[in-house]
């Protein structure tokens, strides 16, 4: 099985912005983009390590974690993706996003 790590904190930045790349710097869309579509076909395990950030705010989860569930389904995505994090807060709000995602239809 191949798997790669990422840290959130050294690999993208400690300082997380919102939503989308055209409205803040280090924004959940960028992240997305960079770090979980790129490897995600590439990759049978994603490991992501959250800690080290200074927060998480909602709309960054939602557009990182969230968007992930509904393209791919929540099954999916807990096959595809560990959280890591000493702190069990944002794992619990990711896990609510992702739980209460509805799959998008393919096209």
């Amino acid at each position: 099985m191949k798997e790669v790590t990422i840290n959130i904190s050294k690999d993208f930045s400690r300082y997380i912005g919102g939503r989308e790349k055209r409205i803040a710097k280090f924004s959940g869309e960028e992240f997305r983009i960079q770090f979980l579509e790129k490897n995600f076909d590439l990759y049978d395990k994603i490991n992501i390590e959250l800690d080290g950030t200074l927060g998480y705010p909602w709309d960054f989860l939602d557009e990182t974690f969230g968007v992930m569930a509904r393209r791919h389904g929540k099954e999916k995505f807990w096959q595809k993706f560990n959280l890591i994090s000493a702190n069990t807060y944002v794992t619990e709000k990711i896990t609510y996003i992702v739980d209460h995602s509805i799959q998008q239809d393919q096209q």
